[in-house]
């Protein structure tokens, strides 16, 4: 079964770097101010795709300006799948939240260099990803990771992690979490 493995926040929501694993019952408890919201805001995002369902009043940040202030400011999710896992970029482009999909479990060495400075040059990350892929240690399904072009709408990523994708190719159905053209219901719910 496939199912949101985890969410990494880096230079994200005045975190600099955390890994949160929902890779079973997950309990948040705090006191007022410590993420719990930017947590679960993060969550609902990645299922609806919509930043004007997520809770957030008139008068606070906006979802861009909060999760992605800085030009090295990333959500990434992993998925696990029955085999492997995938990852899901998310970050600013042009003023909007868009996504890129990695076809490889996240790797911190993608994002971050060895002094700990996060990277903001795309194709820096890139490169990364596709030398981390080509490491005889690595966890990923081929020498080089397939990197998804910039998915700009929410309705196509949508689409895509729903399983409602009419590509010929079928280059975008290994994402789907789950596979129905009726998915609607399922962001409205949430």
């Amino acid at each position: 079964m496939r199912h949101l493995n985890k969410i990494i926040f880096l230079n994200s929501a005045n975190i600099p770097y955390a890994e949160v694993l929902l890779d079973g019952n997950v309990h948040f408890a705090g006191t007022q101010g410590v993420g719990k919201s930017t947590v679960l805001r993060a969550l609902l995002f990645f299922y609806n795709a919509d930043k004007m369902r997520l809770g957030i009043q008139q008068g606070q940040k906006s979802f861009e300006e909060f999760y992605f202030r800085y030009s090295n400011s990333y959500i990434v999710y992993e998925v696990k799948t029955e085999h492997s896992a995938y990852s899901i970029m998310t970050y600013r482009s042009q003023g909007k939240a868009v996504f890129r999909f990695i076809d490889a479990p996240y790797e911190k060495s993608w994002f971050v260099d060895d002094s700990g400075r996060v990277e903001s040059d795309w194709i820096r990350i890139r490169e990364r990803i596709i030398g981390d892929c080509k490491s005889p240690t690595a966890d990923c399904k081929s020498p080089t990771a397939d990197i998804s072009a910039k998915i700009e709408t929410y309705e196509q990523y949508r689409n895509i992690i729903f399983g409602n994708t009419h590509d010929r190719s079928h280059r975008y159905d290994k994402y789907a979490i789950v596979e129905s053209a009726k998915y609607q219901n399922i962001p409205r719910s949430i």
